[in-house]
């Protein structure tokens, strides 16, 4: 239920200029298979999940992609199964919103299948220090052990921060830093547990997101690391 990948794969009808633009994306690699190591707040390994390219086509103007993603606990037990999807055009990427659900205890390994609506959080090719970027919102409802649920959250004050070097197993990026408010909203048997977190994204220009952190009154609540990437 995490966050999310990229890479290209050639497409003819793409311009060539348009092609140089979105070229590098995880999630434009077909077949891809992009490894998301998720930590607890104490920086413990709990899980990972690992997202698979299934198809890339042309989507209006640039290139788009469908990916699925299979959340693994630590004994390597398959938990959950999601799908999402990518975009890419000259002037900016789209990346489900579904992936940036934040790292919670308990909320890995529950198992969420339901109807949600199409929102995505754009990042644009010409990001820089200082930036600010858009939000959104995402909603789903699902049923969970037999108990309908409703899961609402918004990410807000989203803002380019700064820049720094992430190296990992699958290799080396110098990325930008996006923080941002997320307020997370789930129904269960008629009672809302409404939630507030912070959350910082490291992004690689071409690439995707790379690594992300939570935290909730100020208490490191988990994240998540890209550890392996198989063309």
């Amino acid at each position: 239920m995490k966050s999310v990948l990229l890479f290209l794969l050639p497409l003819c009808s793409i311009t060539p200029l348009l092609a140089q633009d979105c070229k590098g994306f995880y999630y434009l690699l077909n077949n891809a298979e992009i490894e998301m190591t998720v930590y607890d707040g104490g920086g413990a390994a709990v899980g990972k999940t690992i997202y698979k390219i299934n198809s890339v086509h042309k989507d209006g103007d640039g290139i788009g992609s469908d990916f699925s993603n299979t959340y693994y606990d630590k004994s390597n037990k398959a938990v959950t199964t999601g799908a999402g999807h990518f975009k890419c055009s000259g002037n900016s990427a789209a990346i489900d919103m579904k992936m940036s659900i934040p790292a919670m205890p308990g909320m890995n390994d529950t198992k969420m299948e339901g109807k949600a609506n199409a929102a995505f959080l754009d990042y644009p090719s010409n990001m820089q220090v200082g930036q600010e970027l858009s939000g959104g919102s995402y909603e789903m409802k699902s049923n969970v052990k037999g108990m309908d649920m409703e899961l609402r959250y918004t990410i807000k004050n989203r803002k380019v921060t700064g820049r720094e070097n992430v190296s990992t197993a699958a290799g080396s990026w110098n990325c930008y830093v996006i923080t941002y408010d997320l307020d997370f909203q789930m129904t269960m048997m008629s009672k809302v547990m409404p939630m507030k977190f912070s959350a910082v994204e490291w992004y690689a220009p071409g690439f995707g997101p790379v690594k992300t952190a939570s935290s909730k009154d100020g208490k490191k609540m988990g994240g998540t690391l890209i550890t392996a990437l198989k063309k």
